[in-house]
Parts: C-alpha cells; sequence; structure tokens
C-alpha cells in the first residue's frame, strides 16, 4: 500500500473544523483554513481529504503547491495550477487579459485573477487548495492578502497549508492577517499513541505488538517519518507476522531518515538511483523529457527506472508531471550528494529547464547559487529575471541582483546593466538609505557620467516614492559632469518638481529661475510641461490661483509625445486642485473622472488611485460624505503606512479621517491617527505637516484643544506657524486653526492665519471662499457677528456646505456670548443643523443640539435625510452597483460599467451588505430578486429608487 492510499488518521477533529467552514462557504459566505504542521506532519493528506470532502458538498476544487524557486510571477504557478490546472479547471485561463507588461502588470494581473475566480464562483462554489505556501514569495503572499478579502462576499473557499515559523516575511504577514481576519486556524500536532497503532496496522497489516509500538516512538508521532520507519523495517525483514500480529525479530534499522532513504536507493537498480539523483535537481515536479535530457537517456530507457521508482513510492505520477512523494524524500537524496556534485547537477538543470521553455525567474535562483563566476548564461538570465522581477517584488529583484553582480567579473558587458538594475530596484523597494550608499559605490565606478545621471534621471522620476530621495537623485545628476542640454533640463525639472511637493516652497522659489531657463531652452514640449507642473504648484503655495490656473493650463496644452505620461496624469490631477480652490468643483471632478476613465482604460493603477483620492477629498469638501467614503475606505492601514510618502496620499489620509470625525466613527478615527503618527516619521515636510494637521483636529474634536496646540508645537514652538499652508490645502481649515489658537490664546498663530487667509481672499477676489474663510477667521478670533454674517453669506451659495454650517455655528456661538440676540442665534443654530444632518455629519449634529439644549431648545434626532438601511438606504451609486451585482456581473465588469475602479465597486458593496444586513453575493441576489420580482433586470433600478 502506497502512503497516498494510506487513509487518514487521528484528524477527525481537524476534519470537522474545515467541514463545518465548507458549509458555510456553501451558503455563500467565503472563508479560509490555515493549516500549519511541521514537516512530515501530514498536511498534503488532510488537503487532499477536504479537497473529497468538498467534492462530496458539490464544490468544484482546484490545487497548486509552490515550487522551493520560484520567484516573481511564477510564483503565482501554484494559483494558477488551482485555478485553471487539472482535468476540469475552475476557470479558463484564456479569460486572463495577457496585456500585462506595463510596470504596473502585477496589480492588473491581480484584478484578473480575481475577475475569473469571481465569474466561476458565481456559477458554483469553489474550494482553492494552494499548499506548501511556506515556500512562497512576495507576489504570492501578495496575492493572497488582496484576493482573500475581495472574493469575502462570494462562495470562495481557501485552504492554505504552511509548515509554521518559516518563509519569508510577506508570507509570515500574510498568513497571520488571515488568521487575524477570521480564518480557521489548525495546528497539526503529532499522532496520538492510538493513531500510530493503526497506522502501523495500515503499514503493515497487523497489529503491532507492544514492543514494535514502543519502537515506533522514536518517531515522534510524524506520520511521514513512522510510514517511512516501517517501510524500512519490511524492506530490511526484521518483522514476524503471527495470528495477525506484526513482532520485530531484529534490532530495527537506523533512525535517521536520509540514511533510510539512501538505503531504499541502494537496494534499487543503479539507473533508478541515478534517476532519481539526476531529477532532484529539476525540482520537486518535473517532466520526462526533461529528466531525458537531463539524465541523456531516452524516454523509453527511462520507461522501467521510473516504474521502479513509482512503486518504490519515492516518485508519484502527477498528471503530465512527475514528482517526489514528499520534500524529505527529494531534500534526502540532495544530502546524500557531496556539494561539488550537487552544485554541478543543478546547474546542468538550470540549463535543461531553460532549453524546455522556463522562464527567467524560474531557473534564476537556481542558477544564482549553482553557477560558478563568469558563467554567461547564468549572468545572463539572472539579470533577465531581475528585469522581469522589480515588476512585482522589486526588493527580491535588489537581492537576485547582487547575486548576480557576485557572478559577474568587473569588466564584464553586463555588469553594468546589473548594477543599474539593482539601484533602481532598491529605491523602487523603498529601500532608499541602502540604495544611495549602493548607487554612490557602483555607479560611478561602472558608468560614464552621462549613463549615471539617466539612472539618476530615473530614481528621481519615480512619482511613488518620497519626493526628498527624489530630489536628492536629481541633485546627484546634477552633480555630474559633462551632460547634454535635454539631460541636464530633465534633472532641473525634476528637482524643481520634488523640492515643492515635499513641502519646501523657498528652497523651490530658489531653484525655479535655473529651471525655467533650462526648460524654455529646450525645444521639446515635454520639457515646458515637466516645468510648467511644478511652476503651477509655486503659485498655488504662494496662493495665487488664477496663475496656478494658467501655468497648468499651459502644461496640459503641451505636446508631450506620450513620452511623460506620468507627469501628464498628474498635470490633470493638479489642474483639478486647482479648479477646486477657485470653487469650481463640477469642472474639478470632471476632470478627476475623465483622468480615473483614462487612467482604468490604460491599466496605470498609480494614475488610478491618484484620481480616486483626489475624488475622495473633494467629494468631502461638497459634503458628499457617502460617496467621500467609498473614494477614500480602503486605502490606507497602519502596516503601510510607512508608504504615505507625498502630496497625493497624505491629504486622502486626512481627509479620511476627518470624514470618520464627521460621522462619529471614533474607532476609525483613532485608527487614521495611528496612521498619522507613522506619517510623523517620513522625513517629509508636505507629509508631516499633514499628519500633525490632523492629530490636532482630532484633539480639537475630542474636546482637548490645548492637545491640538500641543500637537502644532511637535517640532517646536516657533515651527508651529511654518506647518502652514499645507500642500495641498483647504481654505476651510483656517477656522479650525484659528478655534486652536483662540483656545490655547496664540495670538501669534492667530496673526499668522488671519494673515495667510486675508492674502488669498486679495490676491484671488473673484473666489468667494477665499473671502469667506478670511470673514471666518476674523469673526472666530475677533467675536464679530458682522464677519460671521458675511463669512455665512458668502458660504451660502457656494459648494462647501460643510463650510457653510461651520460659519452658521461660530455665528450662533458668538451671538450668545456677545449677548446678542438669542433667537437669531438659535435660527443660526438650527439651519446648521439641517446641514450637518442632510450631509450626514452625526458628530456635528450632536455638538448643535447641544448647543441647543443650553438654549432651552431641544430638536429631536431625525438623523439624515437618507434611512440607514434597508434598499431605501442606498445610494444611487450604490443602487446602480448593487443592481449590476445581483445581475451576475464581476466587480471588474461592475467596474467598466460604471467606470469606476474594481476597488471602487468593492468598497460599493461592502457598503451595500451593511446597510442590507447580508454578507455574501448569493444573499444580495436572492434579495433584488425578491424586491424585483417578475421583472426585467432593466426596471429594477426603478423599482429599487
Amino acid at each position: 500500500m502506497t502512503q497516498n492510499s494510506l487513509p487518514l488518521r487521528n484528524r477527525e477533529a481537524e476534519l470537522a473544523v474545515i467541514e463545518h467552514r465548507l458549509h458555510e462557504v456553501s451558503a455563500g459566505t467565503g472563508g479560509a483554513v490555515v493549516i500549519e504542521g511541521s514537516t512530515g506532519a501530514g498536511k498534503t493528506k488532510l488537503v487532499d481529504a477536504s479537497m473529497e470532502l468538498a467534492r462530496n458538498l458539490g464544490f468544484r476544487v482546484g490545487h497548486g503547491a509552490v515550487e522551493p524557486y520560484a520567484a516573481g510571477p511564477t510564483e503565482l504557478e501554484p494559483l494558477f495550477d488551482a485555478l485553471f490546472g487539472g482535468s476540469s479547471p475552475l476557470a479558463d485561463r484564456r479569460a486572463l487579459n495577457d496585456s500585462h507588461a506595463s510596470p504596473e502588470f502585477f496589480f492588473w494581473l491581480i484584478q484578473d485573477l480575481q475577475s475569473v475566480v469571481e465569474e466561476a464562483a458565481l456559477k458554483s462554489p469553489l474550494l482553492i487548495c494552494l499548499d506548501d505556501l511556506h515556500w512562497a514569495g512576495t507576489s504570492c503572499a501578495m496575492a493572497l492578502r488582496q484576493l482573500g478579502p475581495r472574493l469575502v462576499s462570494l462562495p470562495v473557499a481557501w485552504i492554505l497549508a504552511f509548515r509554521p515559523n518559516q518563509g519569508a516575511a510577506p508570507v509570515q504577514q500574510t498568513k497571520s492577517e488571515l488568521i487575524e481576519r477570521g480564518a480557521d486556524h489548525i495546528r497539526l500536532g503529532p499522532l496520538n499513541r492510538d493513531a500510530v497503532a493503526l497506522v502501523v496496522a495500515d503499514v503493515l497489516g497487523a497489529q503491532p505488538d507492544e514492543e514494535l509500538l514502543n519502537r515506533t516512538e522514536r518517531m515522534k508521532g510524524n506520520p511521514f517519518l513512522l510510514v517511512e520507519f516501517l517501510r524500512g523495517l519490511q524492506d530490511d525483514s526484521v518483522l514476524k507476522y503471527d495470528s495477525g500480529r506484526a513482532t520485530l525479530v531484529a534490532g530495527d534499522r537506523p533512525g535517521r531518515l536520509s540514511e533510510g532513504i539512501r538505503g531504499r536507493l541502494a537496494r534499487l537498480s543503479s539507473v533508478s538511483a541515478r534517476v532519481a539523483t539526476f531529477a532532484s535537481s529539476l525540482g520537486r515536479r518535473f517532466t520526462l523529457h526533461d529528466l531525458a535530457a537531463m539524465t541523456s537517456l531516452s524516454v523509453g530507457e527511462l520507461l522501467d527506472p521510473v516504474t521502479e521508482l513509482l512503486e518504490a513510492d519515492l516518485f508519484v505520477d502527477d498528471g503530465d508531471r512527475l514528482t517526489f512523494r514528499h520534500d524529505l524524500i527529494r531534500e534526502a537524496v540532495r544530502g546524500g550528494m557531496p556539494d561539488p556534485v550537487r552544485r554541478g547537477l543543478d546547474r546542468q538543470a538550470a540549463d535543461v529547464l531553460i532549453a524546455s521553455g522556463a522562464v527567467p525567474t524560474e531557473v534564476a535562483l537556481q542558477l544564482a547559487e549553482s553557477a560558478e563566476p563568469g558563467d554567461d548564461v547564468a549572468i545572463e538570465t539572472v539579470l533577465k529575471a531581475c528585469q522581469q522581477l522589480a515588476l512585482s517584488d522589486p526588493e527580491g529583484a535588489a537581492s537576485l541582483a547582487q547575486r548576480g553582480l557576485d557572478l559577474t567579473p568587473e569588466r564584464h558587458a553586463l555588469r553594468g546593466a546589473l548594477v543599474v538594475q539593482r539601484v533602481l530596484s532598491l529605491f523602487a523597494a523603498g529601500l532608499s538609505e541602502e540604495g544611495e550608499r549602493f548607487a554612490g559605490a557602483a555607479l560611478r565606478r561602472t558608468l560614464p557620467a552621462a549613463e549615471e545621471a539617466r539612472v539618476r534621471l530615473s530614481v528621481a522620476t519615480m512619482f511613488d516614492i518620497s519626493p526628498e530621495v527624489r530630489a536628492e537623485a536629481a541633485r546627484g545628476g546634477l552633480a555630474l559632469p559633462g551632460l547634454d542640454a535635454d539631460l541636464t533640463t530633465w534633472l532641473w525639472d525634476s528637482l524643481l518638481h520634488s523640492v515643492i511637493v515635499a513641502g519646501r516652497t523657498e528652497e523651490a522659489l530658489a531653484i525655479q529661475p535655473k529651471a525655467r531657463e533650462a526648460a524654455y531652452a529646450s525645444s521639446d514640449e515635454a520639457c515646458w510641461m515637466a516645468f510648467e507642473l511644478p511652476e503651477s504648484a509655486i503659485h498655488y503655495q504662494l496662493l495665487d490661483f488664477d496663475e496656478a490656473l494658467s501655468a497648468i493650463v499651459k502644461a496640459e496644452r503641451r505636446d508631450h509625445g506620450g513620452r511623460q505620461d506620468a507627469r501628464a496624469r498628474l498635470v490633470l490631477m493638479f489642474h483639478s486642485w486647482v479648479l477646486d480652490t477657485l470653487d469650481r468643483y463640477d469642472e474639478a471632478l470632471e476632470a478627476i473622472t475623465r483622468g480615473a476613465q483614462a487612467a482604468q482604460r490604460d491599466r496605470q493603477n498609480f494614475a488610478l488611485r491618484m484620481f480616486e483620492v483626489t475624488k475622495g477629498r473633494q467629494l468631502l469638501q461638497v459634503g458628499n460624505l457617502a460617496e467621500a467614503a467609498t473614494a477614500l475606505e480602503g486605502r490606507y492601514s497602519v502596516a503601510d503606512a510607512h508608504r504615505v510618502l507625498g502630496p497625493i496620499h497624505a491629504p486622502a489620509v486626512v481627509a479620511l479621517g476627518k470624514l470618520k470625525i464627521h460621522t462619529m466613527d471614533e474607532r476609525e478615527a483613532l485608527e487614521i491617527a495611528k496612521i498619522a503618527k507613522v506619517m510623523l516619521d517620513s522625513g517629509v515636510p508636505c507629509v508631516s505637516s499633514q499628519a500633525l494637521w490632523y492629530l490636532a483636529q482630532l484633539a480639537l474634536a475630542q474636546g482637548d484643544a490645548m492637545a491640538a496646540h500641543e500637537w502644532l508645537c511637535t517640532n517646536g514652538f516657533d515651527k508651529r506657524l511654518s506647518i502652514f499652508p499645507l500642500f495641498p490645502h483647504e481654505v476651510t481649515d483656517d477656522a479650525e486653526l484659528v478655534r486652536i489658537a483662540a483656545a490655547a490664546s496664540d495670538e501669534e498663530l492667530a496673526d499668522h492665519v488671519i494673515a495667510l487667509a486675508e492674502r488669498r481672499a486679495i490676491l484671488n477676489p473673484t473666489v468667494a471662499s477665499c473671502a469667506a474663510a478670511a470673514a471666518h477667521v476674523r469673526g472666530i478670533w475677533f467675536e464679530s457677528v458682522q464677519d460671521l454674517e458675511k463669512a455665512a453669506e458668502l458660504y451660502r451659495h457656494g459648494p462647501r456646505p460643510l463650510a457653510y454650517a461651520s460659519a452658521l455655528e461660530d455665528l450662533g456661538r458668538v451671538r450668545v456670548a456677545t449677548g446678542g440676540d438669542t433667537a437669531l442665534a438659535i435660527g443660526s443654530f438650527d439651519e446648521a443643523l439641517s446641514i450637518t444632518t442632510r450631509t450626514g455629519a452625526e458628530w456635528d449634529s450632536a455638538r448643535l443640539r447641544g448647543r441647543l439644549r443650553r438654549l432651552g431648545v431641544r430638536r429631536r434626532y431625525l438623523g439624515s435625510e437618507r434611512p440607514k438601511t434597508g434598499w431605501v438606504s442606498l445610494t444611487d451609486p450604490e443602487i446602480n452597483v448593487a443592481t449590476l451585482a445581483a445581475e451576475g456581473r464581476t466587480n471588474r465588469q461592475i467596474a467598466e460599467s460604471l467606470f469606476i475602479s474594481p476597488h471602487t465597486a468593492h468598497t460599493h458593496l461592502v457598503h451595500i451588505f451593511e446597510k442590507l444586513g447580508i454578507n455574501s453575493r448569493v444573499q444580495l441576489i436572492r434579495f433584488v430578486r425578491e424586491q424585483t420580482s417578475g421583472l426585467p433586470p432593466s426596471a429594477w433600478r426603478l423599482v429599487v429608487r
């Protein structure tokens, strides 16, 4: 009896947990089971039993296992095997979009995988089993991290098997996150004595006597080791069988597995032992053709040795491939070879795999470990693998590039390319200090000045890393001698851009003349655009919004020939920023929507996120809190807070926090505070200033204005004034800041804010919100009813309802404080309460009701005009998403139909589930059909409304 055919013993409790989870999933809600067990503990056997159980429950089942040498995109092959492999694949691999060559291909690949799983799960429940995940790398860990939560509303079950305390840090983190999110966690312990006795009887076909059972205790209840021990006893003929009982008649064999495996190989024919030895270098799974190439035997000549290895239960037939029955067997075979022999065979195996069509990432690690210095094939393959891996795992690419450099002689033709790849990968991975150390030592020694400058320019245009790091890279490039004019221009443009977006306005002003001279000396309009973008930002920070608009419109009209596509997206985004400061929100939101549609069409994740979080900020400003939440939620976490490094995402974090304050979601507001505290250490002025401002606003909302003031003074009392204006800034923040100054009796801070607001109003005389903000801050500080009446009147017809409510509240407060007409004060509070209730700003509403109560007026809490639960609570965008989902559309199909991102579609569904009190697509479909019984899908929206 082979080990695979042995029954599963002593795992009834574990199977019961899995069965319960599968029943939950079959009802429509996704879930996961994490199995941990030491080598040989029976993880794979439990997975196999779970698959059979799932099939009996009506699940379609897929299975994959991670290979030890997998890297980059090939790490996902186990997932591909589970989804697209086998005789009855869960999905058609042709459904995957094949245009994944962009720098963001991995993001879109995960989106496509999500879509094909959704489509399959809408037809029947799925079980996806992934084994040996301790071998997984960053790409696989990231895929599991993202796919699990996104598919939780569908009948998709995951069974994920790991060895405990093994694997790369991202894998360990993913496993922990899965368990924290509610995955069942099974830890496989040793078999108990009764189970061991059953396994002995299964293998030997007889019950063990007491002495034999005692001897098995050395295997410590490990199923694999136990079976191998018993097989050794059989092979050594030291057992006697009598009346259905097995007894030892001689001393048992050595206990070390490696010795036992080598002993079993020694009892096979020499050619079979040779085939097993050579196969161990091809990986755990291999084809017969690869084995033939490796051994120099024909496929026909391999028939007998492969059959013998299968019968010996060392190999297993795995469909179109052969595999070692267990990792421990392969490791034992490899452990019997001297190191030089093992390395030589590994190097030969790499050649065989390359010849059979393996991609560089599949063999690069094996080559790096087995090749000798100067091995041209190994060096070229490692370089290609680095270039592929950089797209999904830049840190892994940087590490692999270093291993490639260890193989590469100083004057080798590919050494420079490996140096460049390592530099770019280090910076892309956020390892800027290590990147700068390596670049300083290696670039100048390897590359001419012009090529080094181009590398530094590449770093300076990585818009998702710290602008401080980008600025330093541009400075390093400009310091190099003998650069041509165009290269110098691009470096100046990049330096100016990086400095202004970092929040260093004075330094940007000092650089601006040189950058302008260089840009307009060029005949390339793309250079002009690259200068006009930061020039517009300088005007913005100097509060001259008309000049900012003029500059950004010029930039948007430039012909860049598609060569500066990322900057073109930034130009459109910044254009929307300027428009919203001018109170032209309809135009701003239209520009953002246009940009998001183009980014989705062109599969640009960085741009799509940028446009959507900017839209979220703008929706908050215009009082559309529900849609602002959809755009902003689920994007930021404490674990990833160190990645918030620039003026796009830092204010989006603050906007999300303000949203949570307005909606009285204290738990989430405090969670955003944790993110803000990480942002304080970013080293980027615009980021740390935004973080300080949020922490101050949260303290003010909690009723502790002095703590708010202390946050503003975190970097020193004198530094509090340099925080403002923020980049980007919102004019209505001025009122909050003056409230803090008033509570702390900080006249200097108040004077600074009032001066900024008045200067902004003077420079932008046609912008009502600028004049309103100036009047508002004067009214708060001087307790001026006249100024506050002016502010309220200016805000009344503008696009900022919450700012209008804030001015009304201050007007009522000052009327009461100065002994004015109480009835007018009540009227101001009532009007403000109407606005905050309508927009869903519950915290503001609660505060206003408190003010009214102190005046003897009680207003019944009505909540927002829209109910919080049931169909009537859904917003129009939610109705659109719900009806499309009920028609059986996937998130991607919904996103494409509505011109939104899959993330936004997912967030809408989360809100829909919360409002309807459901947790799965199955329940949503049933709910919609009950509401719309007998009507065609085209009429569903009307019924829901």
